[in-house]
């Protein structure tokens, strides 16, 4: 719980801090809560509250603003030695609403305004170093924006959690969970898990990558197994797709697992002496 003044030159400054009702919430769940907004020693108008879900990602260059190569045809053609931009961490936005406009704040006086956010099922879940958080935004006629944060996390819902646990049960450690966000595509955002062995069984693995893409009662997985080279055979890497739904789940808590078994052995090849 964060509380944020809010103070600009002539602006009596405000204080405002977000309240979730809950620290954690699932993909496709409403997180509720209240912002609270309490004034300072002159009357303000507040224009809009905002509240944005926003997440930690690995931000790429937009293509579409990328320099043109050197030569190219056309107005701005990149100049030599001209370098594109490096992808870098910072936050994205991917849920946003706004919660209350054409206020009039009176000195002194606290507004509770209620929330009500929808996580989208396609939203990043909080492992590894993805952290996800509230951002509230506070307009004032006459002031920079006021801006509180407020720390959550998202969980899995019960089909990526089937695979993310099953995955545990076949000693595979989650050692890393990247969320990426690139303008302009379709999808604006994606994150992949990546799994190391922990069984001398699964010796020849050098990791696991997993994706998710949501589905109707269910989410698709893109399962890829990189294999470790050898004396007599080079590294390579094998590709599935599976679909995990309700129907898969209700075959028991082990369905999953051999489901998973099963592919990585496939993937994985034969021992070759």
């Amino acid at each position: 719980m964060i509380k944020t003044m809010l103070g600009a030159a002539g602006t009596p400054a405000l204080a405002v801090e977000t309240v979730p009702a809950l620290r954690e919430v699932r993909v496709g769940e409403v997180l509720d809560g209240v912002v609270e907004v309490e004034g300072g020693v002159a009357a303000l108008h507040i224009a809009r509250v905002t509240l944005d879900l926003v997440v930690r990602a690995l931000i790429h260059p937009d293509p579409r603003r990328q320099p043109k190569a050197e030569g190219a045809a056309g107005e701005g053609a990149a100049g030599e030695g001209e370098d594109a931009p490096e992808p870098h961490h910072g936050l994205i936005m991917i849920a946003a609403e706004t919660i209350a406009t054409d206020l009039t704040l009176d000195p002194g006086q606290l507004l509770a305004l209620p929330f009500a956010i929808e996580i989208p099922a396609h939203a990043p879940l909080s492992l590894g170093v993805s952290t996800a958080g509230l951002r509230t935004r506070v307009e004032v006629d006459g002031a920079q924006d006021g801006a509180d944060g407020d720390a959550i996390r998202i969980l899995p819902d019960r089909w990526t959690g089937a695979v993310l646990d099953a995955m545990e049960h076949l000693d595979f450690r989650l050692a890393e969970a990247e969320v990426e966000h690139v303008p302009g595509d379709a999808c604006p955002f994606f994150q992949t898990f990546v799994f190391r062995p922990m069984s001398l069984r699964d010796v020849r693995v050098e990791c696991v990558g997993i994706a998710f893409q949501p589905r109707d009662h269910g989410v698709h997985v893109d399962l890829e197994v990189d294999n470790r080279g050898s004396l007599f055979t080079a590294a390579r890497e094998g590709r599935v797709g599976l679909d995990i739904d309700d129907e898969l789940l209700d075959m028991g808590a082990d369905a999953v697992a051999d489901l998973l078994r099963e592919e990585i052995d496939r993937l994985k090849g034969p021992i070759v002496a």
